[in-house]
């Protein structure tokens, strides 16, 4: 018993771990998986066969094997990651040009549209020089992707053309033979290219310095240095504009940092696809949007990248604390919200929101100021929500209200850009500094 006695082995814990098992068994058994398993069992077939019709064609075939899965497999990785860098490179000539024709009618009245077509020519030049040089090395790169399997077959063919003319092999057992190994080959080094698409939560911010591209003159983090390790839950605080938002933004790469790096579990963010990095990350913010459709529909908006079962919508709605309340409305589920959710209160919104969020079993739960518009019975209800919904996972909490984060395993002190302060509550009340005084003053008013 004294192993369910441990806080990481709480109730809590261990239906989070529970569910997100699953959910990652579910993503074992899919077309990834099922892709390497086709292409694992083709190329052992294909082995096997090979040394049924011909045991040393098959051995002086198989040294192909190894050369054909390794340019196949550096083919594929490369021709994904040129693509993304592409479109990285194209997203600044994008939003001059978007910024442009949204405020077409300010452009044309300070008769500013060749200085912005001057300009957009120039983003569009840089593209072209990048592109160019990656297209060289691209081609390169895919020429030895295509040559080196022909190669493997071309020597497979020649060394049996020679067992033919020797009377030692038909020539059909030639081609079956070839067709077998290096085809399983292909398959495989294809399957190989896949990336893992999934993160385990360890996040790190190093030297990070950042400004807004509309205040370019007003640092907001100053060499940020931050560790979260997996499945903590850290929070951060201090005062408005200190970068506390900013860091949630740079995880999710809604911009990038001007210097430094951030690393989940190791690899920068900027080498993950948008699409990758946002879809294990769950963000709950002050303001939840909501949109005309039926409770069902916009809790299953949360991950839009496969049909939400109707069971997943209801536990990721009971780990929210809200099921009751939807079982009780007379459509229960397909109760239509109306317009932003005018239906419903700023507390039932909010774990409309998390469930939202829950849906998509993120390993990163990110809480932007979550409950600081709430009355305080509906705070107490969304908190008891949100201590469910981290459990398992890693978090990371702004909060302004400190009464919320006390069991924090991490509360960092952002000020001017970068963390002055840093440790559990009790140990910062300890120290008698910032966070202290910013929580006896909570306190008193």
């Amino acid at each position: 018993m004294a192993w369910f006695d441990e806080s990481r082995n709480a109730v809590g814990a261990l239906c989070a771990r529970l569910s997100g098992d699953c959910a990652s068994v579910q993503g074992a058994t899919g077309t990834r998986i099922g892709s390497l398993l086709q292409a694992a069992s083709t190329i052992c077939i294909g082995v096997g066969i090979s040394f049924f019709y011909s045991w040393n064609l098959t051995l002086v075939s198989i040294v192909a094997i190894p050369v054909t899965l390794a340019s196949i497999t550096l083919e594929s990785r490369y021709t994904q990651m040129s693509s993304l860098k592409e479109k990285q490179s194209l997203e600044g000539a994008t939003k001059l040009a978007v910024e442009a024709i949204s405020n077409i009618r300010t452009v044309a009245s300070l008769g500013q549209e060749k200085h912005v077509l001057h300009r957009y020519s120039q983003e569009t030049v840089k593209i072209d020089d990048a592109c160019r040089r990656k297209t060289r090395l691209r081609g390169t790169v895919f020429a030895l992707g295509q040559v080196m399997p022909f190669a493997g077959y071309g020597l497979a063919l020649f060394y049996g053309g020679k067992l033919v003319s020797e009377k030692e092999l038909e020539y059909k057992d030639v081609i079956k033979v070839s067709e077998a190994l290096i085809f399983g080959a292909w398959m495989l080094g294809q399957a190989l290219a896949y990336a893992p698409n999934r993160t385990e939560g360890d996040i790190k911010f190093t030297d990070v310095e950042f400004r807004y591209p509309t205040r370019p003159s007003v640092p907001v983090l100053q060499g940020l240095n931050l560790d979260i390790g997996k499945g903590q839950t850290v929070a951060l605080v201090g005062p408005s504009g200190c970068g506390k938002s900013t860091c949630i933004q740079l995880l999710l790469r809604y911009y990038d940092p001007d210097s430094g790096k951030v690393d989940i579990d190791g690899t920068t963010t900027t080498e993950f696809s948008l699409n990758r990095i946002r879809a294990q990350m769950g963000l709950v913010s002050q303001e939840p949007i909501l949109f005309d459709r039926t409770i069902a529909e916009n809790i299953a908006y949360g991950d839009n990248t496969r049909d939400i079962a109707m069971p997943e919508i209801i536990e990721a709605a009971k780990m929210a604390n809200i099921h009751e309340f939807i079982v009780n409305l007379p459509k229960g589920y397909d109760t239509s919200l109306g317009s932003k959710g005018a239906q419903l209160s700023g507390g039932q919104k909010q774990r409309i929101a998390i469930a939202r969020a829950l849906v998509r079993n993120p390993r990163v739960l990110l809480l932007d100021e979550a409950t600081s518009a709430l009355d305080n019975q509906s705070e107490k209800i969304v908190q008891n929500a949100l201590d469910h919904a981290r459990t398992g996972r890693t978090c990371i909490i702004i909060a302004h209200r400190l009464t919320t984060i006390q069991n924090a395993n991490l509360i960092c002190v952002i000020q001017n850009g970068v963390v002055v302060e840093a440790g559990t509550h009790d140990e910062l009340m300890a120290k008698n500094r910032i966070y202290a005084k910013l929580y006896q003053m909570q306190q008193v008013a």
